[in-house]
């Protein structure tokens, strides 16, 4: 796909940006099956971790404790998974997976984990609006007002 304009994590409006840096940009997940999910996609167009030089690979730490602190200030989770997968995009890019022992309610929705702890169950909870969002993406960045920051446990 490389080259073709058809590889989706090569545009630049994959969803809110919630950090970047110079090989990573780190993306909220438009479907929000796992509360705060997002991806850390490489900033070319490679398909397979071996391609990976080194210097992306060192700044690829920093991203991913980066990723985990945003999420984990914003919503608590009672645990990550991180993956790589490829299934869908086959552009290099890795999951941070939010997981949680109980439901979190967050910009007027509820999210759920019920496969938590095992392996994660996707719910399929469709496309936030771009509104929603962009909100949940403020809460994560942490550029909201107080009243959007509430997050309740159940």
């Amino acid at each position: 796909m490389a080259g073709t304009g058809e590889c989706g994590l090569c545009r630049s409006d994959l969803g809110p940006v919630l950090d970047e840096s110079t090989h990573w940009r780190l993306i909220l997940n438009r479907e929000q099956d796992l509360l705060g999910a997002c991806f850390l996609a490489l900033r070319r167009h490679v398909e397979s971790p071996t391609e990976v030089r080194a210097d992306e690979w060192a700044e690829l730490r920093g991203s991913i404790q980066a990723a985990r602190n945003l999420v984990a200030r914003a919503f608590q989770p009672d645990h990550f998974n991180f993956a790589f997968l490829g299934n869908v995009e086959r552009h290099l890019h890795l999951h941070v997976l939010p997981r949680y022992a109980a439901s979190r309610t967050v910009i007027g929705r509820t999210f759920t984990d019920p496969g938590y702890p095992g392996h994660y169950a996707l719910v399929d909870t469709g496309l936030l609006e771009p509104d929603q969002l962009a909100r949940l993406a403020a809460v994560v960045r942490h550029d909201q007002s107080a009243n959007e920051r509430q997050i309740t446990k159940a």
